[in-house]
């Protein structure tokens, strides 16, 4: 089932005991979803119709695709980039920073990262709290471009994105 994030619905959930978690999982894969809502209200007479519903919902909310949290992730996606590989370039965008790998003969976008995506990809023990959303994004793709890169055997270049933030984003 589902391994996303969901407020209350995750605490209450998490609460419950793993044979009770179990044994809805189970209805709900049956798609038996009020014998599912029955199941949480039996064993956490807390659980109003509401919350129960928000739980099922929750639960049966796909996962989001996994960000992409290495290079080699990343760099198997450098398909249909002909000619030799020249750099990798993280480029500001509307949604966040584009990181692009350029070719000979064009450029293809590897990933974007994002407010909701950076926390994810920035150094392990560096958390992005307490820091600005784009000096978060911005340091994220530094270090996820950077990785990219290296993988490739190719330069980094971050097209100054990191003007006037500090996070030290800058060319090769």
């Amino acid at each position: 089932m589902a391994a996303v994030t969901g407020g209350v619905a995750a605490v209450r959930w998490a609460a419950l005991p793993a044979e009770v978690r179990a044994r809805v999982d189970e209805e709900l894969s049956r798609e038996r979803y009020v014998r599912a809502l029955g199941l949480l209200r039996e064993a956490d007479g807390g659980i109003g119709i509401s919350l129960g519903r928000e739980i099922l919902h929750w639960r049966l909310s796909p996962a989001p695709p996994d960000p992409l949290a290495d290079a080699e992730a990343l760099t198997g996606r450098v398909a249909g980039v002909d000619g030799p590989l020249l750099a990798v370039v993280a480029v500001r965008s509307a949604e966040g920073v584009d990181l692009l790998v350029t070719g000979a003969d064009g450029t293809q976008v590897l990933t974007v990262v994002d407010a909701a995506t950076a926390p994810r990809y920035l150094r392990p023990g560096e958390p992005a709290d307490g820091r600005p959303p784009g000096e978060a994004v911005e340091a994220a793709a530094e270090w996820l471009g950077r990785q990219a890169a290296a993988a490739l055997g190719v330069p980094f270049r971050g097209n100054g994105i990191g003007d006037g933030v500090g996070v030290g984003i800058g060319g090769g």
